[in-house]
């Protein structure tokens, strides 16, 4: 069972405000899972935030990465799953999608680098006991339009 305030807990210990003001748990479809933010983030602020990464991680992902200049400053989205990738298993297949989504939001003057590592972490740390639920999680595949008969 997923514990949303471990869940929370967890993403707190990442913040360093104001360099690092928020951090977001969410599906690849955009629903929110969990947050940790500092009090002056208007929820409303945040699930925009959201749907810009939803829009940013379809639109280009890289190696499980994407990043974001914006209004609400510097935004990192991030993969959370289980290692991938390693030489041994070969890459993922090509329409594999990880099982959920980390965004860290900073400042126009945090550090990449330091959203970088920070996020790493993180979803590394949330990544095995989230994979557990994987089938329960996962949303299913849309099935492909058959031809008609008629």
């Amino acid at each position: 069972m997923l514990v949303l305030s471990a869940l929370h807990n967890l993403l707190a210990q990442v913040l360093s405000p104001p360099d690092l003001h928020t951090a977001i748990l969410f599906t690849r479809e955009g629903q929110l899972v969990s947050t940790a933010h500092d009090s002056t983030r208007p929820k409303d602020e945040i699930r925009v935030v959201v749907g810009l990464c939803v829009d940013v991680w379809q639109g280009g992902e890289k190696e499980g990465l994407a990043m974001l200049e914006s209004k609400y400053g510097r935004i990192l989205v991030l993969a959370v799953d289980e290692p991938r990738g390693r030489e041994s298993e070969g890459p993922p297949p090509e329409d594999y999608e990880p099982l959920m989504l980390l965004a860290l939001n900073g400042s126009p003057t945090a550090s990449w680098d330091d959203l970088k590592s920070k996020g790493n972490v993180l979803a590394s740390h949330l990544a095995r006991p989230l994979s557990r639920y994987r089938e329960h999680l996962a949303s299913p595949k849309s099935p492909s339009m058959a031809p008609s008969t008629g």
